[in-house]
């Protein structure tokens, strides 16, 4: 009998212990992440000038919760995936380019002024080597400024250490004739007005190649800084140009530094 209620008593205890939950999937983040971002930079008042201004860019970007936050260089158009993958992905991109004004410099006193622009197309990116190697193009049309149509390409090696990352490569920019023209050329008139310069009609293509190079850091999950500079040095019918070579410089500078706040919405 003691045996039996020992055995009695041992069964109701394993009964009485708490079973063994199930392992079930996690389900899927809801929500949504959204990144709002400026920046501000310190580079060339206007193409191939020689003088510094300063100037501001605001962005924006969301990505469903749970999703890693996809690489972006500071000088990428604000853009907006069609189609993506791990490697590729494509969409609609827009940039603003700011104006020349004769009024900001007596030297550019005769020229005409080149109002600011908004710039809309199309981006494509390619990660050669995924999570390292970015390969991007952007070719946009201009409006309002000016009406041509202008390819930025870019590569970018990226690296991570901890909250930081380092990214930065090689930069290539081509214009059409009516985007040189608008702003690398000089009419007859303009020339005379001037004083200065020649008069110059520049043909379409290269306008300039240089380097770009961005350092991020991670306060948090939602607080990034970036700081960046990009170097350009201005080629074929932007270099010959008289408002380079006599007003301005071939070589470009920019500095700049933005930050960026991330929340969530919905879920």
């Amino acid at each position: 009998m003691a045996l039996l209620a020992g055995l009695c008593a041992a069964t109701s205890g394993a009964l009485a212990a708490d079973p063994v939950a199930p392992v079930l999937n996690p389900e899927p983040a809801s929500g949504w992440i959204v990144s709002l971002g400026g920046t501000a930079q310190l580079g060339p008042k206007y193409d191939g000038a020689s003088k510094a201004g300063l100037s501001g860019m605001p962005s924006i970007n969301w990505r469903r919760a749970g999703e890693a936050a996809s690489f972006s260089s500071p000088d990428d158009g604000l853009d907006y995936a069609l189609y993506e993958t791990k490697t590729f992905s494509f969409g609609p991109v827009a940039s603003f380019r700011s104006g020349r004004y004769s009024g900001t410099d007596v030297k550019l006193t005769g020229l005409r002024d080149v109002p600011w622009t908004i710039e809309a197309g199309a981006f494509a990116e390619f990660w050669p080597i995924q999570d390292r190697l970015r390969t991007r193009i952007e070719i946009r049309q201009g409006f309002h400024g000016h009406h041509g149509v202008v390819a930025d390409l870019s590569a970018d090696w990226v690296e991570k250490f901890g909250a930081f990352t380092l990214s930065g490569g090689p930069r290539l920019s081509l214009g059409d004739k009516a985007f040189m023209r608008k702003n690398f050329g000089v009419s007859a008139g303009e020339a005379a007005a001037n004083g200065w310069l020649t008069a110059y009609r520049p043909q379409g293509g290269l306008k300039s190649a240089g380097v770009g190079a961005a350092l991020d850091y991670d306060w948090s999950s939602a607080w990034r800084t970036t700081t960046f500079v990009k170097y350009e040095r201005l080629l074929d019918s932007a270099d010959t140009s008289p408002i380079v070579r006599v007003l301005g410089q071939r070589d470009q500078v920019t500095f700049g530094l933005g930050a960026t706040y991330s929340f969530k919405v919905g879920g």
